[in-house]
Formats: structure tokens, C-alpha cells, sequence
């Protein structure tokens, strides 16, 4: 929210500043058009303190009067700014394509992986509810679409208890239990405690010591804060965030907060450009 209002509050500004410049430059010309024509004249366009301050009344007059230009002026640089924000992720997106897809330092899964069309990679937190909203779409791709490939990346930044569970799935990822550890995390409420994430992977069948030992190890840490680092560069600061994109290069798209027909729409049209 922080964010938005000052974002609201810039491009307010932004459109004050705007108008301003048009009373000011509206004036000038026409104390050009007033002045006495010669060839070497020159018009000067400065402003004493009084006329500055005469503009900036009408300036304040206008807008009191006219507000929805101000809300005009923040609904523009809004869709701007979205706009910027999407093409920046677009392009960070496809210049780290291979780290995104590296079944190395993720988990990769579907019902064909190996020759899907079509690769979502999710960056999530186990304690984020659009994440566990988003699980049964994800599921059901993983279970049903034979041109969908889902990649699992870790982003926990919600809690300091996230850091321990995103570990434990990744100490699990080479593992066919992965899937049933992943989505029973995701579907737990509250506080993924250590106890209760350790909990959890016994009943799947996973070796708590062995995954322990091998996040201990300091290679699973570093792959969560590569994680960090290419959410950075995108300009992902929240989860869920889906990249979407056909295996032969030809469509990349970056999707981030949730919603079902936004990524079906994304799917589809990665399909299409497969």
C-alpha cells in the first residue's frame, strides 16, 4: 500500500506539475505576442514572486475545481507504470530463461515433461494464500496437460518460518515424494513450524536427517537466494509469480499475484506460439 500511494501521490504531482507548465507556458506566449516586435528584441519569460505565485492560485483553483484531472493524471501513470514493470519482467524473464528452467536447483514435474510445449515456473511461499489458492490449478496442469511442463521455485519472503520449509522442499526435489510434500505443505494452515514441516515429511516418507545434513551443506541456501536474486531482477517483490513460457523461445510472459483465467489466458497463448 505504501508503495501505491506514493506512486498516487507522484503522479499527482506529476499532473499538477503539468498544468502548471501550461498556465506558465500559455502566459509566456502570450507576453511574446504583447511585446514590441523588433529584431533584436528579446521576450523574457521569467516570473517575479508575484506572478508565480498568481499561477500557482490559478493552478490550485483549476484543480479544485477539475479534480478528476488529478485522478486522470494517477490512472495514466499507473497503467505506465504496470506497463514498465510487466516489459522489465518480460525481458529478465527471457535473458534468465535457462536459470528459470534449471531442474538442477528446482523441481520439475508433469505429465510429459520431458516434451511439454508450455513451461509455468511458480515462485511461491508456503505461507502465502494465493499460492495455496493457486495449488489446485497447478495440480491439476501437473496431473492432466500433457504440454505443460510446472516448475517449482522457492520465494519464501513472508515469514522467517518460510525459509525452513522452502529448504525442506528443495532437500526434497529429487524425490517422487515431492509433489504429495509440496501440496500438504501448501494446504496446512497456520505456522509451518520446524517441528510441523518435519512432521510432515516423515508422513510422506522422507529422511528429515538426510535432508537436514544436505541443507546444512549450504548449496540448498544458495539456490533460495538465487531465487531472491532473479525475483529481483524481474521485479517480483511478491508471490505467487508465474513465468510462462514455450520451450522453443517464442513467448514469455510474466504474470504476478493470482489469477486462474489470467494464467489459462498465458497457457494458451504459449501453447499457440509452440
Amino acid at each position: 500500500m505504501q508503495k501505491n500511494t506514493k506512486t498516487a501521490i507522484g503522479a499527482a504531482l506529476a499532473g499538477s506539475f503539468l498544468l502548471g507548465a501550461l498556465v506558465v507556458g500559455y502566459s509566456a506566449a502570450q507576453q511574446k505576442e504583447a511585446a514590441p516586435k523588433a529584431s533584436h528584441a528579446q521576450v523574457s519569460t521569467s516570473f517575479s514572486e508575484l506572478q508565480e505565485e498568481e499561477i500557482g492560485e490559478i493552478v490550485r483553483a483549476y484543480l479544485m475545481e477539475n479534480p478528476e484531472v488529478i485522478i486522470e493524471a494517477v490512472n495514466a501513470y499507473s497503467v505506465e507504470q504496470r506497463m514498465a514493470e510487466v516489459e522489465r519482467a518480460k525481458t529478465a524473464a527471457r535473458e534468465n530463461i535457462s536459470l528459470l528452467l534449471d531442474p538442477a536447483t528446482s523441481h520439475v514435474a508433469g505429465k510429459k515433461p520431458e516434451s511439454a510445449k508450455v513451461a509455468v515456473i511458480e515462485l511461491y511461499d508456503y505461507h502465502c494464500g494465493y499460492c495455496k489458492t493457486a495449488a489446485g490449478l497447478v495440480k491439476d496442469v501437473v496431473k492432466k496437460d500433457a504440454d505443460v511442463k510446472i516448475v517449482f521455485r522457492e520465494l519464501p519472503i513472508l515469514r522467517e518460518e518460510s525459509a525452513y520449509a522452502a529448504e525442506m522442499a528443495l532437500a526434497a526435489r529429487d524425490n517422487d515424494k515431492f509433489l504429495d510434500f509440496h501440496f500438504d505443505m501448501l494446504g496446512s494452515s497456520g505456522v509451518l513450524t520446524k517441528e510441523r514441516v518435519d512432521g510432515l515429511a516423515r508422513k510422506h516418507g522422507l529422511d528429515v536427517k538426510k535432508m537436514n545434513a544436505e541443507i546444512d551443506s549450504g548449496s540448498i541456501p544458495d539456490m533460495i537466494e538465487a531465487n531472491h536474486l532473479l525475483a529481483q531482477e524481474m521485479g517480483v517483490d511478491g508471490t505467487p509469480a508465474f513465468i510462462v513460457a514455450s520451450t522453443n523461445g517464442a513467448f514469455v510472459d510474466v504474470m504476478v499475484g493470482w489469477s486462474e483465467e489470467n494464467l489459462r489466458a498465458m497457457i494458451n497463448e504459449a501453447k499457440k506460439a509452440g
